[in-house]
C-alpha cells in the first residue's frame, strides 16, 4: 500500500482564538477520560515513572518524572494528556486507536498534538513520531512524521494530514517512535483528531474554496506555547 501522506509540522505561534471542535472519530482524543479508549505496547504507570517504555495520562508531564519539563495539556491547559518515556524497543506502538468506522470514498483529515518534555536547558534525542493508518486491516501507511525538535521544549506542535478512504469501511490508527535511545527521547501527546472536517484549518468563506481547492493536500502545523518549569537532565 503506497505511503498516503507524510507532513512535516511547521513552527508557526498561532494567535488565533480556538477552533469549535468538529466530529472526532478517534475515542477520547483528548485523553479528558485517561487511561480508556485506545491501546498500548508500553507501560501504564500512573503513579511515577521509573522506566523507559512507560506511559501515563496525566494534567502535567511533571513531576511523573522529576526530569520533565512542566506543560498544560494541549485542549484547555488544565486537561489531561498523555504523557510518554520513549521506549528502546523498536517497533513497540505508543498509542492504537483500535478499528474505526469510516465511510468510504470520502476525504478524511487526521490531526494530533505533540510536545518534547525532555529537559528544559535544551532537549535531549528527541523522538521520531510517525502517525499511521490502516484502511481494511491492510498494510499501515504513513500518515504524518515528526521528529520533534530539540528546542523549543515544553511547546504544543500540530500536525495535519489528509487520506481519502477510497472503498474502505474501516480505519486503524496508531502512533510509533521510532528512536530507541534511553537517555532523552520523552513527548506527550494530546487532541488526536480524524473526522472529516480539519479542526487545526479553520473552515473557509465560501469565496475561498476555490483557493483552498488549489491548496488541498497541504497540511500544516502549529506550534502553542505553554508554561514550563525548569528541569534538571532526562532519563
Amino acid at each position: 500500500m503506497k505511503r498516503i501522506s507524510r507532513f512535516l509540522a511547521a513552527a508557526a505561534v498561532l494567535a488565533m482564538p480556538e477552533i469549535a471542535q468538529a466530529a472526532n472519530l478517534i475515542t477520547n482524543g483528548d485523553f479528558e477520560s485517561g487511561n480508556s479508549g485506545f491501546t498500548s505496547d508500553y507501560l501504564y504507570s500512573p503513579a511515577s515513572n521509573n522506566d523507559e517504555g512507560q506511559y501515563t495520562v496525566r494534567s502535567d508531564p511533571w513531576p511523573w518524572n522529576g526530569n520533565f519539563v512542566s506543560i498544560g495539556d494541549h485542549t484547555s491547559g488544565s486537561g489531561l494528556m498523555m504523557v510518554v518515556n520513549g521506549s528502546p524497543n523498536a517497533g513497540d506502538v505508543v498509542w492504537n486507536s483500535g478499528s474505526i468506522a469510516i465511510d468510504s470514498n470520502t476525504n478524511y483529515f487526521f490531526e494530533a498534538f505533540v510536545a518534547n518534555v525532555c529537559c528544559s536547558g535544551g532537549g535531549v534525542n528527541p523522538p521520531l513520531l510517525t502517525f499511521s493508518v490502516s484502511l481494511d486491516g491492510g498494510a499501515f501507511s504513513d500518515l504524518v512524521t515528526l521528529g520533534v525538535p530539540e528546542n523549543p521544549v515544553g511547546q504544543w506542535i500540530g500536525l495535519s494530514s489528509n487520506f481519502n478512504s477510497g472503498s474502505a469501511s474501516t480505519a486503524v490508527v496508531r502512533l510509533v517512535n521510532a528512536n530507541t535511545v534511553r537517555a532523552g527521547n520523552d513527548f506527550a501527546v494530546d487532541d488526536i483528531h480524524l473526522g472529516k472536517q480539519s479542526v487545526v484549518i479553520p473552515v473557509p468563506e465560501p469565496a475561498s474554496w476555490v483557493m483552498m481547492i488549489a491548496g488541498f493536500g497541504l497540511a500544516g502545523g502549529v506550534v502553542r506555547n505553554k508554561r514550563r518549569k525548569s528541569a534538571l537532565s532526562c532519563a
